[in-house]
C-alpha cells in the first residue's frame, strides 16, 4: 500500500493526469486493502489524482469535480471487463488450496512479471471512455439543470415573495420529479408557501422544457 500512496501522489507528474488516475484507481481495487469500500475508494482516487495534477482547475471557477464516478457507476458490466483484462489471467497463476475454515495454500506458477509489469491498457482505456462520457454528457446534463433551475428560479421570484431556501427546496424536488411538485411537499410547505406557488413552479417547468 506505501508504493500505491506514493504512486497516487506523484505519478500524475511524469504521466499524462487522465492516464494515471486510471493506472491509480484500478492499482488500488486491484491491491482490495479492505473488506468493503474499495471500489468508492478508487474511483475517489481517480478524482484526486486529476485535481492534484491541476487539470481541473481554472481562472474563473477555480476547482471543478467532472463526475466520472458517476458514469463509471453506469458502466459496470464494462467496468468488470476492465477488472478481470488483469485479474483473470493473474488468477490462472495460481493454484489454491484450501487447508481449513481460515487458512489457504497459495502457490505462484510461474514468474511475477504480470504483477511487476502490470498492462494497465484496458484500465486506461476504461477510465479514458467514462471520462470523455462525463464530460460529453454528465457534466452537460448538470449545467443544462443548473441553468434550467436559474430560469425557473427567476420566473417564480419575480412574481412571489418566497424565502429563498423554500423555493430553491422545492426547484429542486420539481427539478427531481419530473416537474412535478409533489403532495408531500405542497403538505410540507402550506403554511410557509402560497398555493399559486407551487403551480408557478410547475408552469416554469413547463416553460422551461
Amino acid at each position: 500500500m506505501p508504493h500505491i500512496a506514493n504512486m497516487a501522489d506523484t505519478l500524475h507528474k511524469n504521466v499524462d493526469p487522465l492516464v494515471a488516475a486510471g493506472i491509480v484507481s484500478f492499482a488500488f481495487v486491484y491491491a482490495h486493502p479492505f473488506m468493503d469500500g474499495n471500489g468508492r475508494l478508487s474511483r475517489f482516487l481517480f478524482h484526486r489524482t486529476l485535481a492534484q495534477s491541476g487539470q481541473m482547475e481554472t481562472p474563473t471557477a477555480g476547482k471543478m469535480l467532472l463526475p466520472v464516478s458517476v458514469a463509471m457507476k453506469r458502466h459496470e458490466s464494462e467496468y468488470l471487463r476492465a477488472l478481470q483484462s488483469f485479474s483473470t489471467p493473474a488468477r490462472n497463476l495460481w493454484d489454491v488450496r484450501w487447508i481449513n475454515q481460515e487458512q489457504f495454500d497459495f502457490k505462484l506458477n510461474g514468474s511475477g512479471t504480470p504483477y511487476r509489469y502490470w498492462d494497465a491498457t484496458d484500465a486506461v482505456r476504461f477510465s479514458l471512455q467514462m471520462t470523455k462520457e462525463a464530460l460529453r454528457e454528465d457534466l452537460q446534463a448538470e449545467v443544462n439543470t443548473l441553468v434550467r433551475y436559474d430560469a425557473i428560479y427567476r420566473k417564480v421570484d419575480a412574481v412571489y415573495d418566497v424565502r429563498n431556501s423554500d423555493l430553491s427546496l422545492l426547484i429542486r424536488s420539481c427539478l427531481q420529479n419530473s416537474g412535478k411538485v409533489s403532495k408531500n411537499r405542497r403538505k410540507q410547505f402550506s403554511a410557509t408557501v402560497p398555493e399559486p406557488v407551487f403551480d408557478a413552479i410547475e408552469q416554469a417547468w413547463t416553460e422551461t422544457n
